[in-house]
């Protein structure tokens, strides 16, 4: 019976189709199996109870949801942290660079399958056994950085004047001009000699049309133009891969969109610079030091954006004391966010979120700890011109006072 079950479904995709949830700026969200993308670029859901089906505009979705749990990552099968130009952040091994074109770098994920990634789109790559998520300094100088991991014969080191050359399965090829003089091909390290390498790319351009970051349940994030979706995949266009991938539900956790009929403000300039202090101000404070500045679509650990349990592709990461501004020009009428405690904070956090319409405080929501639910805000800013985004230390210290504006758009 287990077997006939396997063969109906392997022969019936639609059927397994996963159950979402898809939020979106105009409707209340819609429980249901999406059966299609139409030429008018909405999704159509069906809807358990109905002949009719649902569609909602894509430029009008807020998010898509499917309910499932995040992977446990293995060393093994995931070795590697790799971060786009793009903002992409993947979980995998690499593979064998293939014969013709020693440029490109294989990447087999556990949720992805297999990318072919261009070495000048990697911003950063890191060695999962040997360094913690995104704690890598960023580049000083126009040069990649290569970090070297400690060994039985010498500590942890740093060559702020490499070049990434190549990324092969075994290891990568570094080149450093005052080493390696002539030897254009560099020098090859092994990964486990390394932490990471970060990557020198300067300004990116980035993609300003309609798109869907995909966040998937092996904590990787890609992000293309959604082609098409039904019998529970979906296929996306990769503008920086110039591919196209196709994903399954059972592999994501949400899909949120981009560049809709909303901004989302970790996309927007500030209009002020961030006011951002500890709690307990040194005298010799100087804000360029500080180490709790706002992330954008990261929480304040370096990690995604989480609120109990539940990961967010986009917002602002903050720390108490801060407060952020956005000018606004009377150009939207709502504001949107969910807020809370970041997860990584535990149950030590307690802080407290303001929102200021034009000088006028319209919303506090009193103090809140690491296991208070999600609180979502829909506040009217019809004919604002500045918004203000504030959180304190909620009456004590500012000890692990991670806070998340996450998902924090504003509505056309």
């Amino acid at each position: 019976m287990t077997r006939l079950l396997l063969a109906f479904a392997l022969f019936c995709p639609a059927l397994m189709a996963q159950q979402a949830t898809v939020s979106s700026i105009f409707k209340d969200p819609v429980v249901g199996k999406i059966t299609k993308l139409d030429v008018q670029g909405r999704l159509e859901i069906e809807v358990k109870g109905s002949d009719v089906p649902e569609r909602i505009a894509l430029d009008e979705t807020e998010e898509v949801t499917f309910g499932h749990k995040g992977d446990e990552r293995k060393p093994d099968e995931s070795p590697l942290r790799v971060y786009l130009v793009n903002g992409d952040v993947l979980h995998g091994a690499p593979g064998e660079t293939p014969a013709d074109d020693d440029e490109i770098f294989v990447l087999k994920g556990t949720r992805f399958g297999t990318l072919n990634i261009d070495v000048d789109s990697v911003k950063r790559i890191e060695v999962v056994r040997n360094v913690e998520p995104n704690i890598l300094p960023e580049p000083e100088k126009e040069h990649d950085v290569a970090y070297f991991a400690a060994n039985e014969n010498s500590p942890a080191q740093t060559d702020p004047s490499s070049e990434l050359v190549r990324i092969v399965k075994d290891g990568v090829y570094l080149y450093n001009d005052i080493l390696d003089g002539e030897k254009f091909e560099g020098k090859k390290y092994a990964w486990n000699r390394l932490r990471g390498v970060v990557c020198y790319r300067g300004d990116y351009e980035a993609y300003d049309k309609l798109l869907g970051i995909c966040t998937l349940r092996d904590g990787s994030v890609l992000r293309g133009v959604i082609k098409s979706w039904g019998d529970a995949k979906l296929t996306i266009h990769h503008v920086e891969l110039d591919a196209d991938i196709t994903l399954e539900e059972s592999s994501l956790i949400s899909v949120t969109m981009k560049n809709g009929r909303y901004m989302y403000l970790s996309d927007m300039e500030f209009g002020d610079e961030p006011e951002e202090r500890p709690y307990y101000l040194p005298s010799d404070f100087k804000y360029a030091d500080y180490l709790f500045k706002v992330r954008r679509d990261h929480a304040q650990g370096g990690g995604p954006l989480s609120i109990r349990g539940k990961v967010y592709a986009k917002g602002l990461g903050v720390h108490a004391l801060s407060k952020i501004t956005y000018n606004l020009n009377r150009g939207y009428k709502r504001f949107l966010a969910d807020i809370g405690i970041d997860d990584s904070a535990g149950q030590k956090g307690s802080v407290e979120f303001k929102v200021y319409a034009d000088g006028k405080l319209v919303y506090e929501s009193g103090v809140l700890r690491g296991t208070a639910p999600v609180k979502h805000l829909d506040i009217d800013v019809l004919n604002v011109s500045k918004l203000v985004l504030e959180v304190t230390a909620g009456g004590d210290d500012d000890q692990l006072d991670r806070a998340n504006w996450a998902n924090a758009k504003v509505v056309r």
